[in-house]
């Protein structure tokens, strides 16, 4: 996974951190937020991905829960604070007019840090996102593709897509489309400039993760024109 990738999805484990100092052994909530801490900074160093992992397991003693909440934070931070140092300054990432296999290769390393669900929104989207992004979708990720001006031409695709790969795949249709984003696994939201199949081929664009904090009301706004948009 690219830094800046990991960058983006710790920044937004941490903006929906549980209250660790109220962890019991069978809370699923802690659980999970642990096992996705886990595997993030196991990505960035395996000998402090140890370290969190001692630490969750010993959050079950109430003598010691501070002291190791304390530890995982301080590894959380502390791998924000080199990673911001690795990525520059300016998360975005442009891409010039021309530049679409370097777009290619970033959006694809985006759709495969998806461990549970990709939402797509984009009012020109063509079956183009098939063969170029959604095959690199992890098994078992669900994927939801929202768009207006093409939506027809994706049906064939996705009928095939459904066919082989179970019914995974969902598209909707609707006209209150302005934005071009991506939403993975629910918490994480990158922003394009352009839409997907014309992205850097004649003007410059660029894909930035969008700030943790405002991921939730995005993503509710977007899941309500979802309810309300046309079902292919």
């Amino acid at each position: 996974m690219e830094p800046e990738i990991v960058l983006a999805h710790l920044r937004a484990l941490l903006e929906r951190e549980p209250n660790l100092k109220e962890y019991t052994p069978t809370s699923r909530e802690h659980h999970t937020w642990l096992g996705q801490a886990h595997a993030l900074i196991a990505r960035w160093s395996s000998s402090d991905a140890i370290m969190l992992q001692i630490s969750s397991q010993n959050l079950t003693s109430i003598h010691t829960r501070e002291m190791n909440i304390g530890t995982i934070y301080a590894i959380i931070h502390r791998a924000i604070a080199d990673l911001e140092l690795r990525v520059p300054a300016k998360t975005q990432k442009e891409f010039g007019a021309g530049d679409v296999y370097d777009f290619f290769k970033s959006l694809n390393k985006v759709v495969q840090s998806a461990e549970k669900s990709i939402f797509i929104v984009d009012p020109y989207l063509d079956s183009s996102v098939f063969e170029h992004y959604l095959n690199s979708r992890q098994s078992e990720v669900t994927i939801r593709l929202l768009t207006y001006n093409n939506a027809n031409s994706l049906l064939p695709a996705k009928d095939k897509y459904n066919a082989q790969y179970g019914n995974v795949l969902d598209v909707r249709k609707s006209n209150k489309l302005h934005d071009r984003v991506i939403f993975i696994d629910g918490y994480v939201c990158w922003l394009i400039g352009q839409s997907i199949k014309d992205a850097a081929k004649a003007k410059p664009t660029y894909l930035v993760p969008s700030p943790p904090d405002i991921v939730p009301d995005k993503l509710d706004s977007y899941n309500a024109i979802w309810d309300s948009a046309t079902k292919l």
